[in-house]
């Protein structure tokens, strides 16, 4: 059990309703307290404002209690940004499974839901796709969780294939792709199929990116923010249609 601080009392907001919003179980282990309300706190402030000191205090815990649990404050935030990235997979996983049976509304799935993630959890954005400058030591995060998330991006990606190839053969590939039955070199002999999912996932990930984040140039821009939520909401259809009009990539079954 973690050691209460006298100096620090318990935030009285966080009851069994607070945890059961954030992370679903109303009683959450006090590790898992730590690791949900990094998340949380991470994704709306960014590096520059989270304190671990500051969550420490609201658990009304020492901050030792970071050390004992995670080994050190990058430690906390490497595993919470590998939750995130877990959470960041299973949800467009789950977009595709649950949109209609056509490829062409489980390509957009991917897509929308890339860039709506990544709005909801934007200050995580910046450790998943620059840890070297997000985190005070990478090394840690590379040692622990580097191998874990390619392999979730790599069942990802070898998912977008299949949804590109889905588009352009008219059909639903009847299997879903996971990291248990994922084969890599059948997407890896296919350069145009490659080449055309790299672009639908680069393109995408620019947009969230974008999305998510306070693009210095127009920020300040009526016109831009006027904009913003349409040229969104365009892009996934005019991904679609690239994939559409693109010349012919392998079908895979």
């Amino acid at each position: 059990m973690a050691r209460r601080s006298a100096r620090f009392p318990l935030d009285e907001e966080l009851g069994p309703e607070f945890w059961r919003d954030l992370c679903g179980d109303p009683s959450p282990t006090s590790r898992d307290k730590f690791l949900f309300l990094t998340i949380d706190e991470f994704g709306r402030v960014g590096p520059g404002g989270f304190s671990h000191a500051s969550i420490a205090r609201r658990l009304g815990v020492t901050v030792a209690m970071i050390n004992h649990y995670f080994g050190s404050r990058n430690g906390l935030i490497s595993e919470a940004a590998y939750l995130v990235y877990c959470k960041y997979m299973d949800a467009m996983s789950l977009a595709v499974e649950e949109a209609p049976r056509d490829p062409e509304s489980r390509l957009r799935a991917w897509i929308t839901t890339q860039i709506s993630f990544a709005v909801s959890v934007a200050g995580w954005a910046v450790v998943l796709n620059y840890p070297t400058l997000a985190l005070e030591d990478p090394v840690e995060f590379t040692v622990l969780f580097r191998k874990r998330i390619t392999a979730k991006f790599n069942a990802n990606m070898a998912r977008l294939s299949q949804l590109v190839s889905d588009v352009q053969s008219g059909t639903v590939s009847p299997m879903h792709i996971d990291e248990d039955n994922l084969d890599v070199a059948t997407y890896m002999t296919d350069m145009k199929l490659v080449t055309l999912s790299s672009t639908i996932a680069m393109s995408t990930l620019g947009a969230a990116v974008w999305a998510a984040g306070s693009h210095a140039p127009s920020a300040e821009s009526d016109e831009a923010k006027q904009l913003g939520d349409m040229v969104l909401a365009q892009h996934a259809n005019y991904l679609v249609e690239l994939v559409k009009t693109s010349a012919s990539v392998s079908t895979l079954n």
